[in-house]
């Protein structure tokens, strides 16, 4: 048998794709709500040396 060759709009993701997209996203988070803290804590330093 002969493959298609028409385009599929969007091949169904594997679970682990989707996992790895997760983490991704999850990562990301983490990333932004790590630079918050430090920021927030970089701040409080400054206010109490002044």
């Amino acid at each position: 048998m002969r493959k298609r060759r028409t385009y599929t709009a969007r091949p169904k993701l594997g679970s682990n794709t989707r996992r790895r997209l997760m983490l991704k996203r999850l990562h990301q988070k983490v990333i932004q709500r790590r630079k918050q803290f430090q920021q927030s804590t970089m701040l409080e330093e400054i206010a109490e040396a002044c």
